[in-house]
């Protein structure tokens, strides 16, 4: 009979013993529980430090800026992955559209439209050291994908 106590394993439930050298365990060692275990911390860590948040997402844009094609030569060489993707994306939708109190589809650093559309012509200046540079303006359009609200004029 073995003297250690046995805990159930936060993810797949199953009874396991902890490690001594770890009080508290939660999760058996497991690839896919550790893998659990880690994305439980990484999103309590990312809601509850605000430093951790900006330096991870400081990390992914220099990621993305030194690897640009990064997406689309990754689909190149994985058709079978993108075939199966987009068929997934393509019943998400269809879900969505019967259903619309689904969740939709969002970025995390999307705007959230509310209220009034956005649909129209504007300028768009770059500020400089606190001075409006009028030399680099260029003139934008903006077209609303589908009607919403903005979330700056609440």
């Amino acid at each position: 009979m073995c003297k250690h106590k046995r805990c159930r394993n936060k993810d797949c439930g199953v009874l396991f013993v902890p490690c001594r050298q770890v009080p508290g365990q939660e999760y058996c060692s497991r690839r896919e529980c550790q893998q659990a275990r880690k994305r439980e911390w990484n999103r309590k860590k990312l809601a509850s430090d605000p430093d951790y948040k900006e330096a991870r997402e400081q990390a992914q844009k220099r990621w993305k800026e030194k690897n640009p094609n990064y997406w689309k030569e990754y689909r190149a060489r994985h058709p079978e992955y993108t075939r199966k993707n987009r068929q997934q994306q393509r019943r998400r939708n269809r879900k969505r559209r019967q259903n619309p109190s689904v969740s939709k589809i969002a970025k995390t650093d999307e705007s959230d439209l509310r209220k009034n559309e956005l649909t129209g012509r504007y300028k768009i200046i770059p500020i400089h050291a606190g001075k409006v540079v009028k030399t680099d303006e260029c003139i934008v359009e903006i077209t609303a994908i589908s009607s919403g609200y903005c979330c700056f004029c609440d």
